[in-house]
């Protein structure tokens, strides 16, 4: 896909997605003038007709085969690189009263490619919200209410309310109450993407489901599991129930810092509980390394990130090869030790209540993996809001590891990179390859890349800081 699909998938979200519940008259006016200029911006990154005609161009081939824009939007949408100098020479020929055939066939050759630009923004301008038919993209309360029913054996069970919750890019999340059944009146449903297959990535409903049991019997402080449906027929995907856990997002946008240092202090603890679980009873049908960690093998990791790096980046960055070469460097630091890592145990991922923790969120990359994973990934967010060595020192005192930093440095920015080619593998590169239209994935390439890139300076200062 172009960069102007990038353009079009936001233009069109915006307009039947948001656009729908605004309710000020005066903000749909600002937004449907945002959906224009985006329309336009699009329209001018279009590609132009890769041949021109011979009337237009008099046989010659002085366009050449760039396509693109001179700058931005021009005011006649069908010129392009290609086509402005016939659309200049032709014009010119009109003004001075040129005859023939020539000055007409110049006219209707560019009044079709106006007319395929007018047509690609009224598509989008025009575009009715989304949610009026279901084309099973969304999850259907209806279907689930039928589904409760028959698993209950209740037909009182009723859904009070539903309301899907944005955002989610492995899978769909949505907030219902329930009356009936003997069921938690209050639940969260999460649903695989229909048609999406499963990548070895992110675990199954199924075995979400059976971790969450053990991690709450534990003592650990998530959501409890309800049930579990592995057959795509009730609601076209797996999808797994949990009972809603009470508090509020820390911080729903993934890039903020927390608000409430407490918060941020007690996740220490929280992480240490988890990393002290006992492998052979959490760890089943979780990720673990094949074999043994030695230096070796996590050079080899290490390269072979660098290598898909490389292979998928569009531009060169001097960012990634300073963070690519400072592992090279430090990879002899890692050892092989063991425990169940979370692997994005952040702010968005946690819900508190005050100063306390109340359900960590999101346990599908769980895996068995080393203890400064999960600490490197979240010390950009803990160092934005506290002093890390506090962080650490809650940590140990609540039975965590004694991991070196040379070490939370190195999966700092190892965490980082590798969710880099997960964003490029599974987001970009799915949208661009006509995998998917949504605007999340269209998201991950055009927006989500350009934070974990800043993102990365940022662990890296924070290195180059302490040695120098």
């Amino acid at each position: 896909m172009s960069n102007a699909d990038y353009l079009w998938t936001v233009a069109r979200g915006l307009r039947t997605q948001v656009r729908p519940h605004v309710g000020d008259d005066a903000a749909c006016e600002t937004l449907d003038n945002g959906i224009r200029v985006l329309t336009a911006v699009a329209n001018a990154l279009e590609p132009g007709p890769p041949e021109l005609p011979a009337s237009a161009t008099n046989g010659s081939d002085e366009a050449g085969a760039d396509t693109d824009r001179l700058s931005g939007p021009p005011d006649n949408p069908a010129a392009y690189r290609n086509t402005a100098p016939a659309i200049a020479r032709i014009a010119c020929a009109i003004r001075e009263g040129a005859k023939g055939d020539a000055p007409r066939e110049g006219i209707a050759w560019e009044k079709g490619l106006l007319d395929a630009a007018i047509g690609r923004m009224d598509a989008v301008e025009r575009a009715a919200p989304e949610g009026e038919a279901d084309d099973g993209s969304a999850i259907s309360p209806e279907r689930l209410q039928a589904y409760l029913r028959q698993w209950a054996g209740a037909e009182d069970v009723t859904i009070t309310a539903f309301r899907a919750v944005p955002g989610g890019r492995s899978r769909q999340t949505a907030l219902l109450s329930v009356t009936g059944g003997g069921l938690p009146g209050d639940m969260v449903i999460q649903r695989a993407f229909p048609g999406l297959a499963p990548n070895g990535i992110f675990l199954g409903e199924r075995a979400q489901h059976d971790l969450l049991a053990r991690l709450h019997e534990a003592g650990l402080r998530v959501p409890r599991p309800v049930l579990v449906e592995t057959d795509p027929a009730p609601l076209d995907a797996p999808f797994l129930l949990v009972e809603r856990a009470p508090g509020k997002p820390v911080q729903p946008d993934y890039w903020l810092p927390a608000e409430n240092e407490a918060v941020v202090l007690d996740l220490a603890r929280e992480m240490a509980l988890l990393h002290r679980q006992p492998i052979d009873r959490l760890g089943r049908d979780l990720r673990a390394p094949g074999a043994a960690r030695t230096t070796a093998t996590w050079r080899a990791e290490m390269e072979d990130l660098a290598a898909k790096w490389n292979g998928m980046a569009l531009w060169p960055s001097i960012t990634m090869s300073a963070a690519l070469e400072w592992m090279r460097a430090n990879v002899d630091c890692l050892d092989d030790r063991q425990c169940v890592i979370h692997n994005d145990m952040v702010f968005h991922n946690i819900l508190a209540q005050g100063d306390h923790i109340t359900a960590v969120l999101d346990w599908e990359q769980c895996a068995i993996g080393h203890p400064g994973e999960d600490l490197g990934y979240c010390y950009p967010a803990v160092i934005a809001v506290t002093e890390w060595s506090r962080f650490m020192d809650i940590y140990r005192e609540a039975g965590g590891a004694d991991v070196p930093q040379r070490q939370i440095d190195y999966f700092a920015l190892r965490g980082c990179i590798r969710l880099m080619y997960l964003v490029l593998i599974g987001g970009r590169d799915s949208f661009q390859k006509g995998g998917g239209e949504g605007i999340l994935l269209a998201s991950a390439g055009a927006h989500f890349t350009q934070r974990l890139l800043h993102r990365i300076t940022v662990i890296l200062a924070s290195i180059l800081e302490r040695n120098r």
